[in-house]
C-alpha cells in the first residue's frame, strides 16, 4: 500500500517542484527526435503531454546571489544560453544540454519531456535519476547515485557504477533490446506477468533471484549449476531480450 502511495505522489511532486522552482527554461521540440542531458546533480524527469522541453532546478536551487547583482555569470565550460546555467545546442535532430554549474552548486532538476522522443541522460557522479510514465527510448547511466525508473516500457539502456538499479515496466516494449548493468549496485527488476522477453541473468559474485522459472528441469535429473555463467530463460514463450549484469550485487527479477 505504501509503494503505491509512493507511486502516486512522484508526479504530483514533480508538479510541485515546477511550481516552487525559481525559473525555468522551455524549449520547443518541433523538429527534434533525440535529447541528451549531462549534469552531476539529480534529476526528477516525468512526461508531459505537450511538445516542449521544461528544465527547471527544484525549489531549493539556485538561490540569488545578492552581491553578483548586475553582474553575468560565466563558466569553463561555455556559454549560458538558458538564464539557468545550461548550455544548449542542436546538432541535425539531437538537442544537447550541457549543465555548466557544478554539482555542489545545485541541489537537484525537474525535468517534463514528451516520451515522442528518444531520451539519454547523464546524472554524472553523484546524481540520482527518478524518471516516472516513459515510453519512448531511455539511455541513462549514474556513477555513484541510484536510479530508478517507474512505469517504463523501454527499449532501456541503464548502467550505474555503484549506484542500486530499479525498474518497474509497466509493459515491455518489444522494439529493441534492454539492457541493465551495474558494477557493485543491485538491480531490481519488475515485469507484468504477461510480458514476453527473453532473458539474460549473469552476477560474477552476487546472488539472482527470480519470481519466474527460467531453468528448465534436466532430462538426466541433475541440478543445474550456474557458477559464472549466465542463466538464461524464456517468459511467455520468449520476446524481446532482457540482459541484467551485475559484477558483485545482487539481481531481483519479479513479476506482478
Amino acid at each position: 500500500m505504501i509503494k503505491q502511495v509512493l507511486l502516486l505522489a512522484l508526479p504530483l511532486l514533480a508538479a510541485y517542484n515546477f511550481a516552487t522552482a525559481q525559473k525555468s527554461f522551455k524549449k520547443s521540440l518541433s523538429g527534434i527526435t533525440r535529447v541528451e542531458i549531462h549534469s552531476e546533480t539529480s534529476i526528477e524527469l516525468s512526461k508531459s503531454s505537450g511538445n516542449e522541453l521544461v528544465l527547471a532546478p527544484n525549489g531549493l536551487s539556485d538561490k540569488e546571489d545578492e552581491k553578483a547583482s548586475g553582474l553575468k555569470p560565466i563558466y569553463p565550460g561555455g556559454t549560458d544560453n538558458t538564464g539557468i546555467g545550461f548550455k544548449m545546442e542542436q546538432k541535425g535532430a539531437t538537442l544537447i544540454l550541457t549543465d555548466l554549474q557544478a554539482h555542489f552548486n545545485r541541489s537537484g532538476l525537474v525535468i517534463q519531456l514528451p516520451s515522442t522522443v528518444s531520451l539519454m541522460l547523464d546524472c554524472g557522479s553523484l546524481g540520482n535519476a527518478v524518471i516516472n510514465g516513459w515510453t519512448a527510448e531511455l539511455e541513462i547511466k549514474t556513477n555513484v547515485g541510484e536510479i530508478n525508473l517507474v512505469n517504463v516500457t523501454g527499449p532501456i539502456t541503464a548502467h550505474s557504477s555503484t549506484g542500486t538499479i530499479k525498474v518497474n515496466f509497466s509493459q515491455v516494449n518489444q522494439t529493441a533490446p534492454i539492457s541493465i548493468a551495474s558494477s557493485t549496485g543491485d538491480i531490481d527488476v519488475t515485469l507484468p506477468e504477461s510480458a514476453n522477453a527473453s532473458v539474460e541473468l549473469k552476477s560474477v559474485i552476487g546472488g539472482v533471484f527470480s519470481a519466474f522459472d527460467l531453468v528448465p528441469a534436466r532430462q538426466d535429473g541433475l541440478k543445474p549449476i550456474s557458477g559464472h555463467k549466465s542463466i538464461e530463460g524464456k517468459i511467455n514463450n520468449g520476446g524481446v531480450k532482457i540482459s541484467l549484469r551485475a559484477s558483485t550485487g545482487n539481481i531481483y527479477l519479479r513479476k506482478k
